[in-house]
């Protein structure tokens, strides 16, 4: 008698050859989890102070299974790259996930750690000022014997500018 597993839809299907019979048992996904002294959304790699146009700003945070913000919308994007605007003192979205010059990168690491590397990737057409990265994402906490809970986080970088020259 040979076993299969197969895997659907967050089942974990055990089919033998010789029945038809097929056992069902959940299959775990992973909680996400932090490293010690760490919190969703912390930046592991800040960007560089200064970036020329054309360079690429880049940020690492302490990231999440991107599926969790999939399952649960509370945020519409992965990431924002911001622009602040001295005469209102705000900060404006001058990109975000959808946007051709922004990569997001998520890193599956062992046991439910993960990072998520954010680029910005500078157009020429971009506007010389003070600048910031934001990062939103759920992360999946599973307590024994609990249901799963998706709980939405979110962080920002240190500020860098962007120079002509």
């Amino acid at each position: 008698m040979r076993r299969h597993l197969q895997f659907m839809d967050h089942t974990l299907c055990l089919l033998t050859s010789s029945s038809s019979e097929v056992l069902r048992r959940p299959l775990l996904r992973v909680a996400d989890k932090a490293p010690i002294g760490k919190t969703f959304g912390d930046v592991l790699q800040p960007p560089k102070p200064t970036y020329r146009l054309g360079e690429v700003a880049e940020v690492t945070f302490v990231g999440a299974n991107p599926k969790n913000s999939a399952e649960n919308r509370t945020h519409q994007t992965f990431l924002t790259v911001e622009k602040y605007e001295a005469a209102s003192a705000t900060w404006q979205i001058v990109h975000n996930d959808a946007s051709w010059e922004t990569r997001f990168y998520w890193h599956k690491g062992l046991q439910g750690h993960s990072n998520a590397i954010i680029q910005w990737h500078i157009p020429d057409t971009a506007q010389p000022g003070t600048y910031r990265i934001r990062y939103f994402g759920h992360n999946r906490k599973q307590d024994f014997l609990k249901p799963a809970v998706i709980l939405p986080f979110e962080s920002t970088s240190s500020t860098f500018e962007v120079v002509t020259t």
